[in-house]
């Protein structure tokens, strides 16, 4: 029994590690979606009524990596580690577990933070989920 359940789990665990490889379109789209309005974070007061997303934010284009991106300019950086995705809430779409971190260059604000984001806005906005994530 025992070599049943090793083998069992030495085939399922690249299917699984599949699940958790991010495409950059997944990225793109995450960077492309995500309302900042549904988490706190430094550009919260830099917020208009007619910035919703990330992308609408003024900032520097991202640099993507494997599993996230980063965007810097003089006084900021931020950076979106995927650490999960999966279905958390059991909605039958895929959510991203997030590590968000929020620093300042010239100040003393580190904010570091996990997120559950889901696309489940208006045109498949990203929004942050109040649901509790481990992670960062």
């Amino acid at each position: 029994m025992r070599i049943i359940t090793i083998v069992f789990l030495l085939l399922s665990f690249p299917a699984m590690a599949k699940d958790q490889i991010l495409t950059l379109s997944e990225l793109q789209t995450i960077y492309g979606k995500l309302n900042i309005s549904t988490f706190r974070s430094s550009l919260m007061p830099k917020r208009t009524k007619d910035m919703v997303y990330l992308s609408q934010a003024g900032l520097p284009a991202p640099e993507y990596f494997s599993n996230g991106f980063s965007i810097e300019n003089k006084d900021w950086s931020y950076t979106f580690s995927v650490i999960e995705k999966k279905d958390k809430n059991r909605d039958g779409v895929i959510d991203y577990t997030i590590c968000f971190s929020d620093k300042s260059k010239t100040g003393t604000y580190h904010s570091v933070q996990p997120m559950l984001i889901s696309p489940l806005g208006i045109d498949g906005q990203f929004i942050a989920l109040s649901f509790t994530v481990d992670g960062c």
